[in-house]
């Protein structure tokens, strides 16, 4: 009994020696070519696409200078501006839900240290409009400019900003389109050296170029233009392709 028992341990370790080498000869051949160098093609792609601004972004600002004796006041005519100001905003037809108003602020104008006068201030109040009236809004803007200046309030107006809220979505698809442009181009490549273009081994996106339309002032940072309701979304994908 004891020397079937010794013998069947023996065929045990026997099996288990064996199947241990034959498992770290299989590791040692993998890891070998895991080592010797691979051919690749690294190539970069790009896919672009024009979109049209759903969001515009409008700012403004009236204010009044007064002197320090006379703050009070000027704290109650911008009061009765605001009233103004706010009645022909909607006079021209932007809502209400549209409209920010910002705190009155106050800055000190520089004076003179050797001139003995007063204090003057400026009372500033900012309006920010944020519509999705896209197509009327530059032209809401002049309208309602020209009504203030003409009722005698000093009033300051900023280019209209115009932004694509889906942006994030439209990147995705783009990443795609450009990963298949560089697959393309790493094609064309290994033609001339009779090569075919494997898996991507690794892909990095660049970042995303919001660009007026026939704009090439891309940036290493991103671009975002806000100046045209058109805009030319852009992407870039460096791709690494195993050549076979």
């Amino acid at each position: 009994m004891n020397n079937g028992k010794s013998y069947s341990n023996l065929i045990f370790s026997t099996v288990l020696g064996v199947s241990f080498i034959v498992g770290m000869a299989v590791f040692g051949y993998f890891f070998y070519l895991s080592k010797l160098p691979q051919k690749a093609l690294t190539v970069t792609g790009s896919a672009r696409e024009m979109v049209v601004s759903d969001i515009a972004k409008w700012s403004s600002n009236f204010s009044v200078k007064v002197s320090e004796s006379k703050l009070n006041e000027g704290f109650k005519s911008m009061k009765v501006s605001e009233r103004h100001v706010l009645e022909i905003f909607r006079e021209s037809g932007i809502k209400d839900d549209e409209i920010s108003l910002s705190a009155i602020s106050v800055s000190e104008l520089y004076t003179d240290p050797e001139r003995i006068a007063e204090r003057q201030y400026v009372l500033a109040q900012y309006i920010t409009v944020q519509t999705d009236d896209v197509e009327r809004i530059a032209q809401k803007a002049k309208e309602i400019t020209q009504k203030i200046l003409d009722s005698g309030l000093v009033f300051q107006s900023n280019p209209v900003e115009y932004y694509y809220s889906k942006l994030p979505e439209k990147r995705i698809q783009l990443l795609s389109e450009a990963v298949r442009d560089a697959r393309r181009r790493a094609e064309e490549i290994a033609k001339s050296s009779n090569l075919r273009v494997g898996k991507v081994i690794s892909a990095r996106s660049g970042v995303v170029q919001v660009l007026a339309p026939n704009s090439v002032e891309v940036s290493d940072y991103g671009t975002y233009d806000t100046s045209t309701r058109e805009k030319e979304v852009m992407v870039t994908v460096n791709v690494v392709f195993e050549a076979k």
